[in-house]
């Protein structure tokens, strides 16, 4: 009887043993997927496992959209996995995880300013939002962002710039920023040191266009519409890898595992024969 508590508790011994290196395994595998993917996204992404699985990490629950956009191969960064009008780089700082929630994006997270219907200003407490007129010309392919103009009664300086964020989407270095004199309706557009492009795709005013008259000016930024990124080469590892699921079923250690079974084995019999 006391023979057979001792080969019961070595049994559970050998099993515990595994069961904590199977984790360790796991662990390992998963993480590495996290650091393409922080490379891909940059922006100072500092992403876990849950930004692509729901839940903890497991086969079958990488089901989140950055968890799609990794499997088509497409640029990372440039892709709109939640199709909210911003890309994930714009939406990514640290270990946030917009880029997976659509209702959750830089103009929602906007503070410290304004809070107007399709633009949150900072640095101007008496902006409006009012129509943009029609000498302003829209391009095919491009929009306006959030079908406004800003009318800023704070002129914008180098030293007090002025920050709109756009509820519908992201600005970037191909958009075109325009002053638009409120009694000519004549847009001008801004110089490139008129203007800074923030990292989460919000537009700084750094000030108006040389010889613009004060409180004068609104505001309109047109942007070029995104297209999606073409999908590449799906991700994964070797051959046969299941990508994001085999970060978590694809990785088993089968000969450690198997090394310990016959070790069990061994000494199960050596106890037998004692």
């Amino acid at each position: 009887m006391m023979l057979q508590v001792k080969l019961v508790k070595q049994v559970l011994r050998i099993a515990l043993l595994s069961s904590s290196l199977l984790a360790s395994s796991l662990a390992y595998a998963q993480s590495s997927y996290v650091g393409p993917l922080n490379a891909g996204l940059g922006n100072g992404a500092a992403v876990s496992c849950g930004a692509c699985h729901s839940g903890n990490p497991s086969g079958g629950n990488a089901v989140l959209p950055i968890a799609n956009t990794w499997r088509s191969g497409a640029n990372l960064a440039l892709s709109d996995s939640d199709g909210d009008g911003f890309n994930n780089a714009q939406e990514v700082s640290g270990g946030a995880t917009d880029f997976n929630f659509a209702a959750v994006t830089p103009f929602t997270k906007a503070t410290g300013g304004k809070a107007l219907a399709n633009v949150y200003v900072v640095g101007d407490a008496q902006a409006v939002e009012v129509a943009a007129p029609n000498s302003l010309v829209i391009p095919a392919g491009s929009q306006l962002l959030g079908n406004v103009a800003i009318d800023i009664y704070a002129d914008p300086t180098l030293a007090a710039p002025i920050t709109l964020t756009y509820k519908a989407g992201g600005a970037a270095s191909t958009s075109t920023v325009y002053a638009i004199d409120t009694y000519s309706n004549v847009p001008v557009a801004l110089a490139s040191t008129d203007w800074t492009l923030k990292s989460n795709g919000s537009i700084q005013i750094n000030q108006l266009p040389a010889g613009a008259a004060a409180s004068t000016h609104n505001i309109a930024v047109v942007r070029v519409i995104p297209t999606p990124p073409p999908a590449g080469a799906p991700r994964g590892g070797g051959e046969g890898d299941e990508g994001l699921e085999g970060c978590v079923s694809g990785s088993l250690p089968t000969p450690l595992l198997m090394m310990l079974v016959l070790l069990g084995l061994g000494l199960l019999s050596r106890r037998k024969q004692a």
